[in-house]
This record gives C-alpha cells, structure tokens and sequence, in this order.
C-alpha cells in the first residue's frame, strides 16, 4: 500500500510554487521568473517512491477575477482546488500582512479541502508576521515546515514530501506509470518554455502582453521540427522580442531549444515567429489558440 492523490500548490503570485514544483520533481517542468503572472496555466509533476505518489499541480498566483487573461488566472486557480484532495499553501517567509494575503487564505479556508504550509525563501528570514501564524498552525495540527532553493540538502524537501504524502489516500499501487513526470501535454509545456525564454529577454512591461502558439510539433527525417508564434499586443514590442537583425530572437530561441531537448532527450529543430496582435487577450478565438479559455462542460 501507498499513498497517492492529487495535491493542488497555491499561492500568492512569486510566492515560488513553480521553483518548488521543479525542485520537488528533481527536474524542470514549470516556467520561473520573477515577473507577475509567469505561470498561467497549471502544470503537473508526479513524484513517485515506493511508499507514495503525490501528483502535485501547480496552481498560478492567487488574482481577482477580472476580465481576459485575469479571468482565466481565477478560474485555473479554482480548477486546481476542485481536482485537489490536499492543498498545500507555499507563502514566502517574509509575507506581510495584505488584503490580498487575507484574501486568499480566505479562499484556501472556504474550500473545504485539508491543507498544509510550506514557507518559502527562509533564508529571507522570517517576518513576525509569519512566525505568528506558523505558531497558530502548528497549533492547529496542520503540516508545517520551512524551505529554500537555496538549501543544499535534498533530505529536508523529502521529509517535508513524506509528511505531505501521509495526508493522502492509500492505494494497492500507484495511480500512474512510475516513469511518468507530468500529465501534461508536451506541447503546453514546450510553449511555456519560449515563453520563459522570452520573459528572460525582454523589457519589464512586455511579458503580461505575450503568449505563445505552436503551429507545429512533428517528426520529420528522425528530427523534432516545432514551429512557434510569439504574439504580442503592440507594435514596437515586435522589434524588441525580435532585436536588431533578428538578434534577440536567436538569443530567445536559443535558450528555449535547449531546455526543450532537455525535457524531450532528443535534439530538435525550433522555428520560431513574432506577431502582433492588437489586444489578442481580448480575442476569443486566439485566446482559445494559445489555451487561455476553459471549455465550458
């Protein structure tokens, strides 16, 4: 017998649920950056021994429900809960006391799903804000702990790992192949791979305003050919993804190539294209392209 389930990572955004996702799976699957918003979609990772399997799905950044893309970002947020049988709150260790923090803590109580805490970035140090409430929680008996990219030990994130799992169902065996890191598609996570690339290249004020479409992902003569689209909402930010003589762009496709063969383990062709799209995220249809819209059932 082991434990299995799904358990839902939520945050406030940079909280650095997609940092603990990677670091937790031993590999990169989820986009970092320390700009707003950079995971929009959920992403899941598989961590699998023989005594559990958590399925742990990356949640974006708790935002308020507004219209386009913040809309999606509430709605994914809420999806991750439904299909989570724990939630596991990561909030970074020198979080002040918000309206948003209140929020959505709020919202993690009215779910109605057992959660536990992750503290990130201790090496921050801890606000008293924070040491107030791991004190309540402990109280409360929730599972508790603390923890950073920066620790060079794998021991302490497996600990915390095996707590996490005890809180989950037992199973006669795992619920997916052990071999398996994610249950996402390899084409989602290739385009979130450009746009990190992207998000690494480019000014402050362009990434909230890019996405990423592929227009194609097949075998050609033994090789991976992937042909992408770069959207952008104004003019200018075209030449500044793509650079002066195409400089930037090569830079990005570049960095984007080599995680993509990282994840794939095979060497790929990447093709990649910049369009402008005035207020895309405005538009139905190309939100539905780059999969920021959730079909209604």
């Amino acid at each position: 017998m082991i434990h299995c389930g799904f358990v839902g990572i939520l945050g406030l955004p940079n909280a650095g649920k997609s940092t603990f996702l990677n670091k937790a799976l031993g590999e990169k699957i989820s986009i970092i950056s320390s700009k707003p918003q950079t995971t929009r979609q959920s992403f899941s990772g598989l961590v699998t021994t023989d005594r559990y399997q958590l399925i742990l799905i990356d949640a974006p950044g708790f935002v308020e429900p507004k219209a386009g893309l913040f809309e999606f970002l509430a709605t994914e947020f809420e999806r991750v809960i439904e299909k989570s049988e724990h939630l596991l709150v990561l909030i970074a260790s020198d979080q002040r006391k918000t309206k948003a923090f209140e929020q959505f803590i709020n919202k993690i109580k009215d779910s109605g799903r057992p959660w536990s805490v992750l503290f990130t970035k201790r090496d921050l140090g801890e606000s008293e804000f924070v040491q107030n409430l791991k004190q309540e929680w402990v109280q409360e008996g929730r599972v508790v702990d603390s923890y950073s990219i920066h620790d060079k030990s794998q021991v302490l994130l497996d600990d915390f790992l095996f707590k996490l799992a005890q809180t989950l169902p037992q199973e006669k065996q795992s619920l997916y192949d052990p071999e398996m890191i994610s249950l996402d598609n390899s084409r989602d996570i290739v385009a979130e791979f450009i746009r990190e690339a992207c998000f690494l290249n480019v000014e402050q004020e362009i990434p909230f305003g890019l996405g990423v479409i592929i227009k194609s992902f097949k075998k050609q003569k033994g090789l991976l050919r992937i042909e992408a689209n770069i959207l952008v909402e104004k003019e200018n930010h075209k030449g500044i993804v793509i650079g002066k003589g195409g400089a930037n762009l090569k830079k990005i496709g570049q960095q984007a190539r080599q995680q993509i063969q990282e994840l794939m383990g095979e060497k790929i062709f990447l093709g990649l294209f910049v369009s402008h799209k005035k207020n895309w995220m405005r538009n139905k249809s190309i939100m539905k392209e780059v999969g920021y819209v959730h079909e209604k059932v």
